[in-house]
């Protein structure tokens, strides 16, 4: 099942952030539990080439990989998916025309993404025209909700046809409300007005947890697809001081 399929049937998809551009980071956690990886190449050092060899390997342990993108190019949004990316995550959406525009830009047709058939995603020309067309329907599209402006705008955001998921930011607005806390009221009730926007639209919500318990809580919210943390965290709390300490008084 695709990750489109996973999301349009209700699925709860736990995930995270990829923020070491090597490959090998995506082999270790394939065998892991992990529903969908995002490659973070707005806020970490990937560059066009990581981003190819990551999709490859995503594909070879056969789990869904999106690419946050740094910015609303047609030209970035068209290498990562000719690249393979099941999808793509854009930050900064706060108009229903942005969001129109990204729809188009990922899509084939007038005005659109243009066409090709010989790379990864068109198995190296080997897919005809048709299958390649209807594979590309597949395509995850997710807006991150982010600013102020975007959530006075859910609505019609949300109402855009094409979009898979709107995703919050509870830290990214936090800093925009001009509080400290990502679980300050404000910042909820702003996911509560996505997550009412986007089940009036029939578009499925995503969010960042830090960990799994804040996970379940997005969850239980009306979230349906987490990131959790990024493969950083895992690595700092296992080999953290306060883990270290005790194995060496003994």
């Amino acid at each position: 099942m695709s990750l489109l399929s996973s999301l349009q049937a209700g699925e709860s998809l736990v995930g995270t952030f990829i923020k070491t551009p090597h490959h090998v980071v995506i082999e270790a956690l394939g065998r892991s539990g992990l529903d969908f990886f995002i490659l973070d190449a707005e806020h970490s050092s990937f560059g066009i080439a990581e981003i190819d060899r990551c999709i490859l390997a995503a594909r070879s342990v056969q789990k869904p990989v999106l690419v946050r993108l740094a910015d609303q190019r047609a030209s970035d949004i068209l290498r990562v998916l000719d690249l393979g990316a099941d999808g793509f995550l854009m930050p900064h959406v706060t108009t229903a025309e942005q969001a129109q525009t990204i729809v188009r830009k990922a899509h084939y047709g007038e005005g659109g993404r243009g066409y090709a058939a010989t790379n990864r995603a068109g198995d190296y020309g080997m897919r005809t025209m048709t299958e390649h067309l209807a594979a590309s329907s597949d395509i995850v599209i997710v807006l991150q909700v982010e600013d102020p402006v975007a959530i006075r705008n859910i609505e019609s955001i949300a109402a855009v046809a094409g979009i898979s998921a709107l995703f919050v930011g509870p830290a990214d607005l936090a800093v925009a409300y001009g509080v400290n806390d990502p679980a300050a009221p404000r910042v909820t009730e702003a996911l509560d007005r996505v997550v009412a926007a986007a089940g009036q639209a029939g578009v499925a919500v995503a969010s960042f947890a830090g960990g799994m318990p804040q996970a379940r809580a997005l969850f239980a919210r009306g979230v349906q697809m987490v990131a959790v943390a990024s493969e950083h965290k895992p690595m700092q709390d296992y080999f953290a001081p306060a883990a270290i300490a005790p194995v060496k008084a003994t």
